[in-house]
């Protein structure tokens, strides 16, 4: 029954015990593994891959070690995929028994591609508001300023009047 609730989610999911080894894991990560190592990984597999990466298998040991302290977190980590940059959020949560102590790590990745691009139309489109805003604030509002005050000086009353030439 667990195994028929975790493969029917898209997104990866992994247990792994004190040793690194894979306890239960979906297909979304096997197929997800396959991108740092060429294959899938499946239960009882050492979660590092046997070192088959080492960029990635250090990287990801030092969050699982960190995690068996007890420590939970989220990290994103860019990797290519078909000549493209991914990104993917990775959440590592200590696994504790009923005493307490800790027996392994939970973890799960969100493709989070998708939504660091629109992230970075935003920023882009902010950028190009700062900079009429700068325009709008400083060279705009400067001579605006100055027209305004010598309107202030111009003599209404008497549109003939000499000085209003000179304004």
């Amino acid at each position: 029954l667990s195994s028929m609730l975790i493969n029917n989610i898209d997104e990866p999911l992994w247990l792994v015990d004190n040793q690194l080894n894979i306890l239960e894991c979906n297909k979304a990560f096997a197929q997800w593994v396959t991108h740092f190592i060429g294959q899938p990984l499946g239960k009882g597999d050492d979660v590092l891959f046997e070192g088959k990466n080492r960029h990635y298998a250090d990287k990801f040991e030092t969050c699982y070690r960190l995690a068996l302290t007890g420590y939970n977190f989220r990290m994103v980590e860019d990797m290519q995929i078909d000549g493209a940059v991914h990104y993917t959020s990775v959440w590592f949560q200590a696994v504790k028994d009923a005493d307490g102590h800790i027996t392994g790590v939970c973890c799960s990745a969100r493709d989070i591609t998708e939504h660091r691009r629109h992230m970075k139309t935003i920023e882009q489109q902010n950028e190009v508001l700062r900079e009429i805003a700068f325009i709008a604030s400083h060279k705009i509002r400067g001579p605006l300023a100055t027209i305004m005050g010598l309107e202030q000086l111009y003599n209404h009353d008497n549109p003939a009047d000499a000085e209003n030439a000179q304004l």
